[in-house]
Order: C-alpha cells, then structure tokens, then sequence
C-alpha cells in the first residue's frame, strides 16, 4: 500500500438522497489502502448541471490548487457529471497536476505510480464512444428527416463532383468538435480519446477555425 493525501467527491441528484453511502463507503477503501482523508466536498445537485456551476465541485478544484495531494475519490465516475466533456476535462485536469482519481465502482486509479493507466485510458474512449453514439442518434433523425424531405421533392442532395461540405463533415465527427469547443485538451489527447487520427483532428480543427 502507498500513503497518499485524500479527497472525496460526493454527489447526489436531489434532496432526498443521501451522501452518506458514498461517503462512508469511500472512508472504508481509503482506511483500507492506508489513504488520510484530508476533506469531504459533498453536494446535491444534479450532474447534467455544468461542473463549472457547482459550488462543491469548484471548492473542490480550488482546494487541489492551493494544497498538495494525491488521489481524488469518487463513488461513480457519473459523481463528476453526466457530461462526458465535464469528466474528460477533470481528469485531465487531475492528470496534468499528477494526481490521481479513483473510482470505486471500478476499484481503479487513472494514475500509477506516476503513469497514465491503460484501463482508465480504454475507459475514458469507452465515454467518448457514448457520447459519439448519441451524435449517431442525431444524424439518423437527421437522414430520416431528409428522406421524408425527398418523399415531399425538397431534397436534391450533393450535386455531382462537389466537395464535401465542411459543416456535414464537422458533424460526422461531432465528438471531436465537442472537445475542442468545450475542453482545453491537446490534439493528440483528443485523438487518443476519441480513436481518430491527428490529422482528422487536426482538419476539424482548422474547419472550426474558419
């Protein structure tokens, strides 16, 4: 076991929950590893709220700022936020600070002893990918509500020959937009995330920048 400096992240989505599972459940794993627990930031708010606009949240990241740690604890990665944006820009927050997160639900830390792990690396795809899917949702309302406007004579389509329009494609990969729009991370980490190329990182990036 390491000795490392601790904090815990509750939260809950209303009133009439209580913290005090999470809590104590994660003062039992902390024990457990040999980890003091310096504080308890703990609120009840609901996670589609932007993290930005939690007040526990940003006691939270101030704390990190001001005071030397190693590992932060959550119950459930959803504990950050339902935005997948929110979770990513955390970790990596968390990660450029060298410190770790852990999640109990998967008994896993994003870092050890120093390096990225791989499974925590394979999670945060696995978010990305969640999120892509719900793009993918979009775009099949968006073909259906194309082929009602072709049944009605209003749709002709690309005409033969022409390039591909940069908005269609900045769609395709909404994912990656997503994270150079609402995220601070770097190309390549975008790309590691997402499991697209550099370089299509790179062009959705210039396309943006039009």
């Amino acid at each position: 076991m390491t000795y490392m400096e601790a904090l815990i992240y509750s939260r809950v989505s209303s009133e009439s929950q209580d913290n005090q599972r999470q809590i104590i459940n994660l003062k039992t794993v902390a024990q457990e590893k040999g980890w003091n627990v310096r504080r308890v930031f703990q609120e009840k708010i609901s996670g589609t709220i932007k993290s930005g606009s939690r007040t526990e949240f940003k006691s939270l990241i101030d704390y990190i700022d001001k005071t030397p740690v190693q590992v932060v604890m959550v119950s459930e990665i959803s504990r950050i936020g339902r935005k997948v944006v929110d979770v990513l820009n955390f970790v990596e927050m968390l990660y450029e600070k060298g410190i770790a997160l852990y999640i109990q639900q998967f008994n896993m830390l994003t870092m050890e002893n120093g390096k990225e792990n791989p499974v925590a690396k394979m999670l945060l795809q696995m978010l990305s990918i969640g999120a892509e899917m719900e793009n993918s949702q979009r775009k099949i309302r968006q073909l259906e509500g194309i082929h009602l406007a072709k049944i009605k004579g209003v749709y002709n389509g690309r005409v033969n020959g022409a390039k591909s329009n940069p908005s269609l494609l900045m769609n395709k990969y909404q994912n990656i937009l997503d994270l150079l729009d609402k995220s601070e991370l770097s190309v390549r980490r975008i790309a590691g995330i997402t499991g697209h190329s550099v370089n299509t990182v790179r062009k959705i990036r210039q396309l943006k920048e039009i």
